[in-house]
């Protein structure tokens, strides 16, 4: 018999066993990094848990979650199986012996990953998942079933090549890119009026150069810094009448989280102060 399941990255959906729980009480979530070298991380690594088609769990999945936060993915085998071989996933070999996380719950990457691949390789890949179902109709199918189960290791068995490596992380910045322009059409449209598509991406890549010389370049903190970096340009922090920012940006009992609020709290100042004066 087939059964559904829902592969979650709480790292991106707040409070997700609360949400687990109002949404499917009686759903158990298995927390992949358990049992792992990463166990101390599991309270923001994937989560797999059972799901009903036609609940209310799989209806949020669809609206909120799918495009970002997770993978639907069916499956004949038993629930201990199909965790053993996603768990022997979380983390992949580089060329040099490296190891590192792989985000393959993530629909975007496991796309990149997945769907090119020649049939005995992904069939191989996805051992006893049947298929995987990704927003805007798009369906992963095993062509060939009974593969073998992975098994994690302290050494990953899965290994990723420089250009599958460089094909997976350029899909990510160019998304990121343009999840940043559309932030600044949305909220500072006047940076972007009348530039091409082009420029637009030329834009997005300065504003992380400029907020990654202040020691920012997670994507959370690279979103912050557009509001500063749209108002400001690219002469940020060193510009004339900027000291309180640079001020700001060196307090050193402060973690740089934390002047990176001041520097938006004071942002808004400077803004709500303007709009007076006008």
């Amino acid at each position: 018999m087939t059964r559904a399941y829902l592969l979650l990255d709480s790292n991106q959906i707040p409070d997700l066993y609360a949400r687990l729980f109002q949404l499917a009480p009686k759903a158990v979530p298995h927390a992949l990094y358990l049992t792992t070298r990463y166990a101390d991380l599991a309270n923001i690594g994937p989560v797999l848990v059972a799901v009903e088609p036609t609940s209310t769990l799989a209806k949020t999945f669809i609206e909120e979650w799918q495009a970002r936060a997770g993978i639907w993915l069916e499956t004949e085998a038993n629930e201990a199986e199909l965790i053993a071989h996603l768990r022997s996933l979380v983390h992949v070999q580089l060329e040099g012996e490296v190891s590192a996380f792989f985000r393959f719950y993530d629909p975007r990457i496991i796309r990149l990953w997945l769907a090119d691949l020649p049939d005995t390789e992904r069939d191989r890949l996805m051992g006893p998942v049947r298929s995987i179902r990704l927003a805007e109709g798009c369906f992963i199918h095993q062509k060939n079933p009974d593969q073998p189960c992975g098994q994690y290791a302290t050494t990953p068995w899965l290994r990723l090549s420089t250009e599958q490596l460089e094909s997976v992380c350029q899909s990510k910045r160019d998304q990121f890119a343009q999840r940043m322009i559309e932030h600044c059409q949305r909220y500072f449209p006047q940076c972007l009026q009348g530039l091409d598509l082009l420029a637009r991406q030329q834009w997005a890549q300065d504003c992380q150069r400029n907020a990654a010389r202040q020691g920012y370049s997670a994507e959370d903190e690279v979103m912050s810094w557009i509001g500063v970096y749209a108002y400001f340009g690219e002469t940020f922090p060193d510009g004339a009448g900027q000291e309180v920012y640079r001020h700001l940006l060196s307090e050193r009992d402060r973690t740089p989280p934390q002047r990176l609020e001041h520097v938006l709290d004071e942002l808004t100042r400077q803004l709500l102060t303007d709009e007076v004066a006008a």
